[in-house]
């Protein structure tokens, strides 16, 4: 029964040091997040204004059939992925929680 005990605990031990890992990414995924979307707003920013200048057609149909195949959108993976995490975070809590009761 002891030994049993133990393993209950060291089994919790390992789902909450889960959990604080699924926090850690999840700080490093919002932190990309608003950086990362930050430089490339600014990048489609200057494209679109040197586009103003250019007046080759063949490039100016380059920059549009980049922005018609929406190359600059990252935005919905990593929400998905931190909304996945998020998930998967509740869930272990809810474990984390039936072993707590379990000792």
């Amino acid at each position: 029964m002891a030994e049993d005990v133990v393993t209950i605990q060291r089994t919790k031990l390992s789902l909450i040091n889960a959990s604080r890992s699924m926090s850690l990414m999840l700080d490093k995924l919002r932190s990309i997040d608003a950086t990362e979307m930050a430089n490339i707003r600014n990048n489609v920013k200057n494209i679109d204004i040197e586009s103003g200048a250019i007046e080759n057609d063949k490039a100016l149909e380059l920059i549009q059939e980049i922005r018609d195949v929406d190359v600059f959108n990252f935005d919905q993976d990593v929400a998905e992925l931190i909304e996945n995490i998020e998930s998967s975070q509740a869930t272990l809590d809810n474990y984390i929680s039936a072993f707590k009761r379990l000792v």
